[in-house]
């Protein structure tokens, strides 16, 4: 009868067991922050022992050595999970309790069993249960103090690595380097393989790794958690830790081996892709808000403490603060960044002076007018700079007292211009001006350094452009004037008058095609001219317009072309014109023969032994191209004239021309037209020989995705 009792038993061990956990869980529900894991914990470690308890009872032989070393094992894990000692003793009176229950409950089923036989199990039950106790008691204590000493010295060890730690998120302002450091620490001192920063991207509402540790990149580089995922929104809408069992990665993603689990039970509930752990989340908390989530996880089901829980609270909440440093600080990396290239890529110089008078800041054009590298001229004296800018001045020593007296002002801003000769000679313009903080103290000057050797040069163009323009036109209206004093105080014949009269006209032509020139050129240079584009035959182009300045020249001007020619996408009026003023040009400087040609080219080309101006034509696009080339007899221009004349107003000596009426606008009105095609424009000439003055027009530029358009300048 007993054996039918402790097969009763035997049988009925893992309701046993879930009768025991359920007892304790309810004794651990008031004071236990997650029991999932404690549950588990306590199935490994107590039903072992449990098992061989049963087996004895039921008349087998007891393996000694197995119990030894599952008590061992028992007692050691509970100190190491830093269960305390009456609860791992409180599982096996609740064990004993249960265990009487369902001998009762075997008895009432089987009344016939004889009392001396319950006596007898009773008694071996106690003996079982007592060396049990003491079996687990002993490694427990051992094992504690051995705990209390690794402890002592761990957590030595720990608030030295936690000191280094809070070094590290305040030196070390690197997102991505803070983070490595954090899981390190983290992973190493709470003994996980698997950890990870999750930061919130707001626009998605989703959490993605920053980094992580024993985790696949495919993992890092794929992986998104949605903010309404059941533990992190947990986490996020409490605002503190939580502890979990879960499943939030799938096998394939875990770098780390996996650990053996012998338990039947978990085998069968878990899912194969997905292994079940111990997973830990606290709440990236700022001053500004919540930032994401770090993680703990551990595969072997390891028991997270209260106490390890709120030092991974708070050291989310560092992390957090550590985050919106970092972040402020990339942020002010970046503008600094912008700043900085803005400021190196001006074209004045920049030096800032502290309150006293050192150089706190210069950017890169600055230096090279210093001429030293910029970490060099950083921290020197103010001093240092009449010293390398002013002493190639003219009057070098009353600029240098200028400069000196000028730093003793802190609220005007003083201006000093002079010429500054080196390889190249230039107009400098400094500036001081006074920096003031918010409060609007005086903390230190900034100087200016300005090349302005464009503007007076503009300057001093615009008053010769004035003075040539007033020429020009002077000459026409003098003789219209005077035509017309003539006409209206003298009585003339009517030959005399017709004869004045036609002066009149022709000089108000002549001004009125100057006035025209300059306005033309004025529209241009303002780039308000627009191409109105269209399909143009080159060699047809070029006979109408020889045709025509044949007439009204009275010359005879030759044509040639290279066969047929492609079509060209072009403004056909503005090609005519140019063509038209270079036949007039050309008239006016020679008398022997003129010749057009047009012709398709493929590379560029230059005649030998002749001087030509300044252009490149080594540019991608630029070919295949039509040339138009007028070459005339002429004394040709002068080699250092070759890139004047296409200035506005120039015009060669009297030697080289048979008339003066031009207005010298011409050639550069001609350049402008061309460069708006996208195409070159260039004069050859040999003293004596002629002058040949060519451009082209590229196809492939100047053909749009249309064959016809406007293009707007």
């Amino acid at each position: 009868m007993r054996q039918v009792l402790t097969a009763l038993l035997e049988h009925n061990l893992e309701p046993m067991l879930e009768d025991i956990l359920a007892e304790f869980r309810q004794r651990l529900k008031k004071n236990r922050h997650n029991l999932d894991v404690e549950i588990i914990n306590i199935r490994r470690f107590a039903k072992p022992p449990i098992k061989l308890i049963l087996q004895a009872l039921r008349g087998r032989q007891l393996n000694e050595k197995e119990l030894d070393q599952a008590l061992t094992d028992l007692g050691e894990q509970g100190a190491r999970q830093g269960y305390p000692l009456s609860e791992v003793i409180g599982i096996f009176q609740l064990a004993r309790e249960v265990i009487y229950r369902y001998i009762r409950k075997a008895y009432q089923k089987h009344p016939g069993i004889p009392p001396q036989q319950l006596l007898e199990l009773d008694t071996q039950m106690c003996r079982l249960f007592n060396r049990i106790e003491l079996g687990v008691v002993n490694p427990y204590l051992q094992f504690k103090d051995n705990i209390i000493l690794a402890q002592q010295s761990f957590l030595k060890h720990k608030f030295s690595s936690l000191f280094k730690l809070v070094e590290a998120i305040s030196s070390n302002l690197s997102i991505r380097e803070f983070c490595k450091i954090l899981l390190d620490y983290l992973c190493r001192f709470y003994n996980v393989k698997i950890s990870g920063i999750f930061l919130l991207d707001e626009r998605e509402k989703e959490l993605y790794p920053q980094h992580i540790t024993g985790l696949s990149y495919r993992f890092k580089n794929e992986t998104r958690w949605s903010m309404l995922h059941g533990s992190i929104q947990r986490c996020l809408n409490e605002g503190r830790g939580l502890a979990i069992v879960d499943t939030p990665f799938r096998r394939k993603d875990i770098k780390i081996p996996m650990p053996e689990d012998n338990s039947k039970e978990r085998k069968a509930n878990r899912c194969p892709d997905s292994p079940e752990c111990y997973s830990l989340y606290a709440p990236l908390i700022g001053r500004q808000g919540t930032y994401g989530v770090v993680s703990l996880h551990d595969l072997k089901m390891r028991r997270f403490s209260q106490t390890e829980l709120q030092q991974i609270e708070t050291l989310a909440r560092i992390t957090a603060l550590a985050l919106e440093n970092a972040k402020f600080y990339e942020n002010l990396i970046q503008e600094k960044g912008k700043l900085d290239a803005i400021i190196n890529s001006m074209s004045d110089g920049l030096i800032l002076f502290d309150f006293h008078e050192e150089i706190i800041f210069i950017n890169e054009q600055a230096a090279r007018y210093l001429q030293a590298p910029v970490h060099v001229l950083t921290g020197s004296s103010a001093s240092l700079v009449p010293e390398r800018l002013l002493a190639n001045a003219k009057d070098s020593h009353v600029l240098q007292d200028s400069y000196l007296q000028a730093l003793t002002n802190i609220s005007d801003h003083p201006i000093l211009e002079f010429t500054l000769y080196r390889t190249e000679v230039k107009d400098i313009r400094l500036t001081m001006f006074p920096v003031k903080d918010r409060e609007n103290h005086f903390i230190g000057r900034g100087l200016i350094i300005e090349d302005i050797s464009h503007a007076k040069a503009v300057n001093r163009m615009k008053s010769e452009f004035v003075a040539v323009a007033s020429h020009s036109m002077r000459s026409p209206m003098t003789s219209i004037l005077g035509f017309s004093s003539l006409l209206v105080e003298r009585e003339l014949t009517e030959s005399t008058q017709r004869k004045y009269l036609n002066n009149i006209y022709r000089e108000s032509l002549r001004l009125t095609n100057i006035l025209n020139d300059m306005l033309e050129l004025t529209n241009l240079e303002a780039g308000k001219m627009s191409l109105k584009l269209i399909a143009v035959e080159p060699g047809e182009l070029a006979h109408s317009v020889v045709k025509e300045a044949g007439i009204q020249y009275r010359r005879e001007i030759k044509l040639t072309s290279g066969g047929k020619l492609p079509r060209l996408i072009a403004d056909r009026q503005k090609l005519h014109q140019v063509l038209h003023k270079l036949i007039s040009n050309a008239v006016k400087y020679t008398t022997g023969k003129i010749t057009l040609s047009v012709k398709r080219v493929t590379r560029p080309y230059f005649r030998k032994k002749w001087n030509h101006s300044n252009v490149n034509l080594n540019i991608p696009g630029m070919y295949p191209a039509i040339a138009f080339c007028l070459e005339d007899e002429g004394k040709g221009v002068p080699a250092d004239k070759l890139e004047e004349i296409f200035e506005p107003f120039f015009r060669l000596e009297p030697e080289y021309t048979k008339v003066q009426d031009g207005s010298g606008l011409g050639l550069a009105i001609i350049r402008y037209l061309i460069h708006a095609h996208g195409g070159k424009l260039w004069v050859e000439s040999k003293p004596g020989q002629g002058s040949a003055f060519t451009f082209i027009l590229p196809l492939e530029l100047t053909r749009p995705a249309g064959k016809t358009g406007t293009m707007v300048m």
